[in-house]
């Protein structure tokens, strides 16, 4: 069974890997603003600062594996190991499935591959396979995180903190599952204070591991560690002195608390710009009834995972509500409705269930996909003739309204600054540092396209009748000379 088990999860990897290759190359709207850009800083020589971009006060860690893929392999070979990737994912839904089901056996491992699969059909892990979003990868530590934490002893805990740490570390958006971990490791029973002290010091370590340095690096530019967010508490003169929230997605009331799992069943809950429907959440509110009249049959590490689940769900929901952040509990609500059916049917039948309700559930559910474009010899291809005109002490400004950095990595002369800019930051006192920066510039440039502008008139006023063309094989964008 054991070698069993290994070559079902080489095979959900090699699937994620297939499926990716076979996808169009990715193209998202992120990856072409910072997603390749900013690891690209990272790499040769670090910021220019300021820059009044949300994209840039994150953590460009997360991006880096997408990157050095991206930037140095044929671009369908990166994208089927960006798939494979994500199928840990998968393997370790699949792995803590295991411990979860009341079968052994060959039943074990089939029934645990099928909760697999129907975790692998939600919105949030269809719409990031093979793409450069990190949040899937983020979810693997979380999801290796609990299945240590199911072992109920002190090492594997202090390994699931430092994993559940260095995810939090990366990207905040990782703390509600962060949290969720401490409320799985209290329901497992013995040692629970010496298990939550592992936890803490691993956490520590992990986040000082990666997300230290970034920290320290947006307090002495910004004043702030975590910058722009809870400015009502370090007080950053660069910015408002206020909490910066995203009102847009997630739920408020009691109302919007009881619906969501039928808007998300319907395709009217606001987690995202694009619409998304996933049915299996309607489906895990059923199965938490379900499981509420068999507690008695639910042990420790059934429990575990059920309390993890709602828990990291909730405060996701509270905090960010964006669904690609929820993809830990997204995974595992494949898990507990499978384990709902076992607590009904047999082994056969709950497999037959599972298969049943992973292909429909695959074709109902609207991913929210991100922009493709065909494979070419390289990621991206970027004629170099677009920046000729640019010299040494020139500063170059991206119009945040149109993702464009991913043509200027490798493109621009030493000595050239670049400024992404954008409106919700246009009008903090960073502007003023700005244009500090930009009156001492030979002369300025921005990457835009057709008005309206999120530069002009904020920062200067653009020529477009002196523009030159910059082509690629994903956008075509316009050099244009701005006047201050």
């Amino acid at each position: 069974m054991r070698r069993a088990s290994f070559l079902v999860d080489f095979g959900l990897i090699a699937t994620c890997a297939l499926i990716a290759a076979l996808l169009e190359q990715d193209a998202n709207w992120d990856q072409l603003q910072y997603h390749f850009w900013y690891p690209w800083q990272l790499l040769h020589g670090g910021f220019t600062d300021p820059d009044l971009y949300g994209g840039r006060f994150q953590n460009p860690l997360p991006q880096v594996p997408f990157f050095l893929l991206a930037d140095s392999l044929n671009p369908q070979v990166a994208q089927a190991l960006l798939g494979a990737m994500a199928g840990v994912a998968a393997v370790l839904t699949r792995r803590i499935a295991m411990r979860v089901l009341p079968f052994d056996g060959g039943w074990q491992v089939a029934v645990s591959t099928g909760a697999a699969v129907l975790a692998m059909v939600g919105a949030g892990f269809r719409s990031e396979l093979a793409t450069s979003y990190s949040d899937v990868l983020l979810a693997s530590l979380l999801l290796g995180g609990l299945l240590l934490i199911l072992r109920a002893q002190p090492w594997p805990s202090f390994t699931a903190g430092l994993l559940a740490g260095a995810a939090v570390g990366l990207k905040y958006t990782s703390a509600p599952f962060a949290m969720a971990a401490v409320v799985a490791l209290l329901v497992m029973p013995g040692s629970r204070v010496k298990r939550l002290v592992w936890w803490f010091g691993g956490a520590m370590i992990g986040w000082l591991v990666t997300g230290a340095a970034w920290a320290l690096n947006l307090w002495r530019t910004y004043d702030s560690p975590v910058f722009p967010f809870w400015n009502t508490v370090f007080g950053s003169p660069w910015f408002p002195g206020e909490n910066l929230t995203d009102d847009r997605y997630g739920v408020s009331g009691l109302g919007q608390w009881l619906q969501w799992p039928w808007a998300m069943a319907t395709g009217s809950a606001r987690v995202l710009d694009l619409p998304v429907r996933d049915p299996r959440w309607l489906l895990l509110a059923a199965a938490v009834v379900v499981l509420a009249f068999c507690f008695r049959r639910i042990d420790s590490a059934g429990a575990a995972v059920l309390a993890y689940t709602l828990s990291g769900l909730v405060v996701w929901l509270a905090v960010f509500g964006v669904i690609r952040y929820a993809i830990p509990a997204e995974m595992l609500a494949a898990v507990i409705v499978v384990w709902a059916l076992s607590m009904l049917l047999g082994a056969r039948a709950v497999l037959a269930s599972t298969l049943v309700v992973a292909v429909v559930a695959g074709l109902l559910t609207v991913s929210a996909a991100g922009r493709r474009v065909p494979f070419g010899d390289q990621w991206f291809q970027v004629e170099p003739s677009g920046f000729e005109a640019v010299q040494p002490g020139d500063a170059v400004l991206v119009d945040g309204q149109y993702p464009s950095t991913f043509l200027l990595a490798g493109q621009l002369p030493d000595g050239v600054e670049v400024h992404v800019v954008q409106k919700d930051f246009t009008g903090t006192p960073l502007l003023g540092w700005l244009m500090g920066e930009l009156e001492q510039a030979r002369r300025v440039w921005v990457v835009t396209d057709a008005p309206p502008s999120q530069v002009d008139p904020a920062v200067g006023t653009i020529l477009y009748d002196e523009c030159t063309r910059i082509r690629s094989n994903v956008v075509n964008r316009r050099l244009c000379p701005v006047t201050l």
